[in-house]
């Protein structure tokens, strides 16, 4: 458990895996360039003791709490994401899932992939305007949930106001429940994976139909 940092911080080409264990975060201070609360962070600082490359997390089973901030934040480099079977709570106000945007540190991509394998998902995906973000809902996995680009740091200032590139792929045991309108570059995958809830989901411009 963290009372003050984050529960988990990866940075550069290195990697972190959790098999069946609980971790509970409560980041209440930003420490170094850091511009946003989160629970586990995954970034490139660019000082030379971590090599670039892609980041990974992998959790499998157990539970991820987070108290304070995002659950997930990705900034200044490439990341690969994997959940398998994970209770997640987020005990924030703003419910966000996973940010990918930029941070207080730059020369690298904002780039991340989550993969939800037998997962459920709640909360906001923010994709800043010069991020990439692929999503995979594989194995019985459903998400409950928009992706925006309208990006506030934790003083409140804006950090993007569009949405950047999203690859959304549902296989047809998985489920995508909006919880307002969403705009993504691609998709693939059934239409009725998607339930509306009243929402539009727009792919590259055009409203996707035969949602449920």
């Amino acid at each position: 458990m963290s009372n003050l940092s984050e529960g988990v911080c990866i940075e550069g080409k290195n990697s972190v895996t959790l098999n069946n264990c609980s971790l509970t975060a409560e980041n209440t201070k930003r420490n170094g360039n850091a511009e946003f609360l989160d629970s586990v962070m995954i970034y490139q600082s660019m000082s030379g003791d971590a090599d670039s490359g892609t980041s990974s997390f992998t959790m499998n089973g157990g539970t991820l709490t987070s108290n304070s901030g995002h659950i997930f934040h990705v900034t200044n480099t490439s990341a690969v994401i994997t959940l398998n079977g994970v209770t997640l709570t987020n005990n924030d106000r703003e419910n966000i899932l996973l940010s990918v945007c930029d941070d207080g540190w730059s020369g690298a991509a904002n780039q991340a992939e989550l993969n939800a394998e037998n997962q459920t998902l709640n909360g906001t995906i923010l994709v800043g305007d010069n991020a990439e973000l692929t999503l995979n809902l594989n194995n019985g996995s459903s998400f409950t949930g928009t992706i925006s680009g309208d990006i506030r740091n934790a003083s409140g200032e804006t950090v993007s106001s569009s949405v950047g590139t999203v690859s959304v792929t549902v296989d047809s045991s998985s489920t995508w429940t909006l919880t307002g309108d969403t705009y993504v570059t691609s998709f693939s995958g059934s239409a009725s994976s998607v339930i509306s809830n009243g929402y539009t989901l727009y792919v590259n411009g055009t409203a996707l139909t035969g949602t449920r």
